[in-house]
């Protein structure tokens, strides 16, 4: 099955706009838990490869470690992608002729200054010799060692000169992993100089992104860290242009004030972390555009549910109503619509529905239905407490579409409820009054069908009558 496409042309147009304003450097690039943000990023970058050099970085990773380890993790990381864009933007150094062999001798002689130490000690070796001529074969042995080490220790040097900047990011690699860190500045710098040389005219963009997958205990303890990266008003840290910082704003106010108190200043606080407001990322209509496919795109083995899952199935209209009130009261996220398409229901494997000529096979695909709408939401009471709000969002479109009456007279019978034998005659359900109907099998009055399917399916799904322990329960 293959991935479900997106669309992202809503939102990227607003979006560049808002990365591309003057000084903008910092981004608090704000969404729901769930909600696409990672996948937006992703597309869009990608789209526009000619415009940004981006680092991609994920600081859920660094949450058990302590807080001068992070930095260095965040250098680490960096690195990494740094080596992954471009393998060969760290140099080597090649020695040749004597000149380049002199300068390296007294580069290291600057550095280890053993050389002057070492002939000392070899003069005041041979001072002592009361034959220098003759005695020297019996106590030359300690400066020969000196120098012997001294040439060890200039190769050493020699080696590590030609690995040049590649040998140095290689080395700091292995320290980090030993945690014995030496080279913090130079690697900084370094960084710096080669996130330049690498973005070329583009905008280089660092993303922090899953701030919302951090546990509560360790999100403020990561972002106090991660507020060294602004140096200055306008710039930040390795002179990335911008820096995109990724979570759900409400949620991490939410958070703040219960770990510090509700008279907290979270807008002081949360300010040093975007230029000029956050971004509030909103993909409904990109959703809404695609739930269609979505529904689709479902993993169903069974090639009897085909037509359920059509354009005008039941399964179909009946998940898509429920999906699109939801991503308008934005109780749904992204993940959760794909739930479907990325994992194997039970309900839609091969042998989950089988059609018998005695059966109801209408009430066995209505709770199919059920079912996998309850699997998107994860459980029974959070689908019945969502479908209270959903039953009120207007989606500002003609209700008639769905077939509210028909999936009305499928619960009835489950409910202990009859439909009348003649048309003329009205039964109720609550406040809700209704008749017989060919059509649909009721007719529901006063234009309050999809009232009364939202209210009779909760009741249904809190009674578990959509779960049958038997096939006679399917019985016409």
């Amino acid at each position: 099955m293959p991935d479900i496409l997106i669309p992202i042309d809503t939102v990227q147009e607003n979006f560049k706009l808002f990365l591309d304003t003057e000084n903008n450097s910092r981004i608090f690039f704000s969404g729901k838990f769930g909600i696409g943000k990672t996948y937006f990023l992703k597309e869009f970058f990608d789209s526009n490869t000619d415009n940004y050099e981006v680092f991609h970085l994920f600081p859920v990773n660094y949450e058990i470690s302590n807080n001068e380890d992070i930095i260095e993790l965040i250098k680490y990381d960096i690195l990494i992608e740094l080596l992954d864009k471009n393998n060969d933007i760290l140099t080597t150094k090649k020695i040749q002729g004597i000149k380049d062999s002199a300068l390296l001798f007294f580069s290291w002689y600057r550095k280890s200054n053993s050389l002057n130490s070492i002939l000392q000690s070899t003069l005041s070796t041979l001072d002592t010799l009361p034959n220098p001529i003759f005695g020297i074969s019996g106590k030359l042995g300690r400066p020969l060692k000196s120098l012997l080490k001294m040439d060890k220790e200039y190769q050493d040097f020699k080696k590590e000169f030609e690995k040049g900047e590649k040998g140095l990011a290689e080395k700091y690699i292995e320290k980090l992993k030993e945690k014995d860190i030496s080279e913090e500045d130079y690697i900084s710098n370094l960084l710096r100089d080669k996130i330049i040389q690498q973005k070329g005219n583009k905008k280089s963009v660092l993303v922090l992104d899953d701030l919302d997958r951090i546990d509560p205990e360790h999100i403020f303890r990561i972002l106090n860290i991660l507020s060294a990266y602004f140096e200055k008003e306008h710039e930040n840290k390795f002179g990335f242009d911008s820096v995109i910082i990724v979570g759900d704003y409400s949620n991490l106010k939410h958070v703040f004030h219960h770990k510090y108190g509700p008279d907290a200043d979270f807008s002081g606080y949360i300010d040093k972390f975007f230029s000029i407001a956050p971004y509030y990322f909103d993909n409904k209509k990109a959703l809404l555009d695609t739930v269609d496919n979505i529904i689709k795109s479902f993993k169903c083995e069974d090639q009897s549910l085909t037509g359920a899952f059509g354009h005008s199935g039941y399964i179909n209209l009946f998940l898509k109503d429920i999906y699109e009130r939801a991503i308008g009261c934005g109780i749904i996220n992204l993940r959760e619509l794909l739930k479907g398409s990325r994992y194997q229901l039970t309900e839609l494997k091969k042998g989950g529905y089988y059609e018998e000529a005695f059966s109801d096979n209408a009430q066995k695909i209505f709770d199919i239905a059920v079912k996998i709408a309850i699997h998107s939401f994860s459980n029974m009471d959070t689908l019945s407490g969502k479908l209270v709000k959903i039953k009120h969002y207007d989606l500002k479109r003609d209700n008639r579409r769905i077939p509210y009456e028909y999936y009305i007279s499928i619960m009835l019978r489950p409910l202990g409820l009859n439909i009348p034998d003649e048309e003329t005659i009205l039964a109720s359900w609550r406040n809700y009054k209704y008749r017989k109907e060919n059509r649909f099998g009721v007719k529901i009055e006063g234009n309050q069908e999809k009232e009364m399917f939202y209210d009779m399916l909760i009741e249904y799904i809190n009674q578990r009558k959509h779960i049958k322990y038997d096939s006679w329960a399917y019985e016409r």
